[in-house]
């Protein structure tokens, strides 16, 4: 591993056991508690949802809670989930197999559309792997340091930093060591399978999770990113040419246009969170990228990522998540039950590098609208139906809306 890699591991490491040594503890083991059979279920607070095939659908939240519908959200029944942690996000790459991931560092997958579940990884086997993690670099840095100190004449200044390093290691291997004591405490935030057996999980304190066989082994890979404080990691999408982005804490966006195994960080020019990213992509191949967080941040990308600039959204509401319609229009959702639409762009001029003239790409216009909505429960996640409607889950569970925004009137046994 080159010095910068360790540096990079070492300081992840340290930044996240120090974040972590105080979480919380439960009474009750939440992740050996299968979740409670509720007829409410689908009233309950939902973070995210997904489709998984023509008007099938799956929402997930707290307590372990995970909901199906096959009738386009005008239905829902209760799946058997094997934990009772709140779950944050959902993906079915295939109609028949997904994964959901929640707090305690809980990984279940599905491979019956959503009925039942079972447990892939859990908080303590992720433990194992932060200290696995420690134990290697600190037996890679021992090894340096022994070599440096056997050299016949070794660089002084060299020794001191190895020194240094060395001593690094072994406080995140204790840090470790302890945090695997006090049990589980990570919450992952996000799922994306690119099929069926390559999946990212993301989530706190810079957590990144890979796996190439369907989630029969994970391997955590934070080191991959150049995050030594440990921010947290919301959200994961991937671009028409397979470049991925990963929206984080503190302003920071990663991108890796080498299917994950990379990733450069960017910097739009703000310092609050990111919690999503909608790519727009255009009929010449490029796409627009669209980041939206808190208080009503919204920033915009034509070039891939490499320069943003800052869009006026309307609101100083913060932005939970988002979503492109198939119809093109841009739909945005946050706190006080706030949703912001863009409509398709059409005619504008086309910026993209040897655009076909005739074509449209971005719009000239940057306005969002906001939607005519008066229920002011915080929306949480969204997914757009066969129907061409919207799904929306949050506070109080499932919602319905059209794509300008405008709710649709649920069934009253769902109400």
């Amino acid at each position: 591993m080159r010095d910068s890699l360790k540096i990079r591991a070492i300081g992840w490491l340290s930044a996240m056991l120090v974040a972590t040594l105080a979480g919380p503890t439960h009474a009750v083991d939440l992740l050996e508690l299968p979740a409670i059979q509720s007829e409410a279920a689908s009233r309950s607070l939902l973070l995210d949802a997904t489709a998984r095939g023509e008007g099938a659908l799956v929402a997930v939240g707290s307590f372990g809670v995970i909901i199906k519908s096959e009738d386009s959200g005008a239905s829902w029944t209760q799946a058997s989930v094997p934990a009772s942690v709140t779950l944050t996000a959902v993906d079915f790459p295939t109609p028949e197999k997904g994964w959901a991931v929640g707090h305690d560092g809980l990984i279940i997958h599905s491979d019956d559309g959503g009925k039942t579940w079972r447990k892939q990884l859990d908080g303590h086997q992720l433990n194992e792997q932060v200290v696995a993690v420690a134990e290697r670099i600190v037996e890679q840095v021992r090894q340096e340091f022994e070599a440096l100190q056997a050299e016949e004449e070794p660089d002084e200044y060299a020794l001191e930093d190895a020194e240094f390093m060395l001593e690094e290691a072994e406080f995140a291997l204790e840090g470790a060591m302890d945090d695997t004591a006090a049990g589980p405490v990570r919450p992952l935030l996000d799922v994306w399978f690119r099929n069926e057996r390559e999946g990212f999980v993301l989530g706190s304190y810079g957590m990144l999770i890979v796996t190439e066989d369907g989630g029969e082994n994970w391997e955590l890979v934070s080191d991959r990113m150049d995050n030594p404080e440990a921010f947290h990691l919301n959200q994961i999408t991937a671009a028409p040419d397979e470049t991925l982005f990963i929206a984080g804490e503190a302003g920071f966006i990663y991108r890796s246009s080498d299917r994950g195994e990379s990733w450069e960080t960017l910097e739009p020019g703000y310092e609050g969170s990111f919690y999503g990213i909608v790519i727009v992509p255009d009929a010449n191949g490029s796409f627009e990228l669209l980041a939206y967080g808190l208080r009503g941040n919204l920033f915009r990308s034509t070039d891939r990522g490499d320069s943003w600039e800052r869009l006026d959204s309307g609101t100083t509401v913060t932005l939970t998540n988002g979503t492109l319609l198939s119809d093109g229009t841009v739909f945005l959702v946050g706190q006080g039950g706030i949703i912001l639409t863009r409509a398709p762009s059409a005619g504008f001029e086309n910026t993209a590098p040897d655009a076909d003239p005739s074509v449209a790409a971005y719009p000239g216009s940057q306005s969002f609208e906001p939607a005519r909505n008066s229920d002011r429960r915080v929306i949480s996640g969204l997914q757009e139906m066969s129907n061409g409607n919207v799904l929306l889950v949050g506070l109080g569970g499932v919602r319905l809306s059209a794509p300008d925004g405008t709710a649709i009137e649920l069934p009253a046994d769902e109400k």
